[in-house]
């Protein structure tokens, strides 16, 4: 399903960030929750357009399920760990050590997933051109 999808993609991923608001807030005094909590969004729309195509919704949902699910972010920033600075390692490392992450308890995904999120939430205030690197890269080499 990847490979059929990547044309679109390609298309559409230049002007995905253009389009979205930049909130005028300094990410730096937001909480490691607020910050996944605007990476969630931004993510789910992300992989929404990547999966986009002429399905009935059940399917698209499905797709797009994979990616954005606990497990499918896990997955994601392993696949972008060798590609992050000590920076945007510390980001997610708070990620998933902040409060709404514990508490889930020891659930390994949701702490990972959390840390993408913060992640996300964080470049996309601070670095768009960083951003779309990165979801460009991930989704190249992510498996679903």
């Amino acid at each position: 399903m990847q490979q059929e999808m990547s044309k679109e993609f390609e298309e559409s991923e230049r002007s995905f960030l253009d389009f979205l608001p930049k909130p005028n807030v300094n990410p730096i005094e937001l909480s490691t929750d607020t910050l996944a909590y605007l990476g969630d969004a931004i993510f789910n729309l992300f992989i929404k357009i990547y999966t986009l195509k002429d399905w009935k919704v059940r399917e698209l949902h499905k797709a797009a399920s994979k990616y954005v699910s606990r497990e499918g972010q896990s997955r994601f920033l392993k696949t972008l760990l060798p590609l992050l600075t000590e920076e945007e390692l510390d980001i997610v490392r708070r990620g998933v050590n902040s409060k709404g992450a514990r508490k889930h308890g020891n659930d390994r995904f949701y702490m990972e997933s959390t840390g993408f999120e913060a992640l996300i939430g964080y470049l996309y205030l601070v670095d768009q051109k960083r951003l779309a690197f990165l979801l460009k890269e991930g989704i190249r080499w992510v498996e679903v």
